[in-house]
């Protein structure tokens, strides 16, 4: 993080190829974000450059670079409501048309390992299909923690609300993707 916050400060101070190293050291995990959240490759294109516009033109306003991280994905997961909202009327449409499991490059890279190609790929479209049965701060709180590996407490600094909560929308979210995995027709694990 330091790397970041230094270019952060050396962009502040009119060095133009900071952003640059900001740029390559974020936006892939900006992109698995957008993907993830949005599960549409374009999308999650067009939402990490919306991103990376949006700090450019207001990365004055960040107080501590050392939140640079927290403020991106605040930033990203403004710009994928905005995506959802855009689109929601076409949503009913699209989900019914794409209930397959779609192109191979449309499901993010998830940490999967099964022993063929095939069963991978199901296993992440029914990966897919459970996260998007999920309220928003739900999937939201799963796919930050899981996925993108933040702790409890940026969790709860990225979606704006007090720890306590966003343990209960991660526990929540996580019990909902395990009832729609069944709901799927994927049986639990012994523990």
């Amino acid at each position: 993080m330091a790397e970041t916050e230094e270019a952060v400060r050396r962009f502040l101070e009119g060095e133009e190829e900071a952003f640059n190293r900001i740029v390559r050291r974020w936006d892939r995990k900006v992109y698995n974000l957008a993907w993830r959240m949005l599960g549409n490759r374009e999308d999650a294109q067009d939402v990490t450059q919306e991103t990376f516009l949006s700090i450019f033109k207001s990365i004055k306003n960040l107080r501590d670079p050392g939140r640079f991280s927290t403020w991106l994905y605040q930033i990203t997961l403004n710009h994928c409501r905005a995506r959802w909202k855009s689109r929601a009327s076409n949503l009913a449409l699209e989900d019914s048309l794409s209930s397959g499991a779609g192109e191979e490059g449309e499901n993010p890279s998830l940490a999967l390992s099964a022993p063929a190609k095939a069963d991978s790929l199901e296993a992440l479209d029914l990966i897919r299909k459970a996260l998007a049965g999920l309220s928003e701060d739900h999937r939201t709180a799963v796919i930050l923690k899981e996925y993108m590996g933040l702790s409890l407490e940026e969790l709860a600094q990225v979606m704006g609300c007090p720890l306590s909560t966003a343990k209960s929308r991660l526990y929540h979210g996580l019990r909902e993707v395990q009832q729609n995995l069944i709901r799927l027709g994927i049986k639990p694990r012994a523990q």
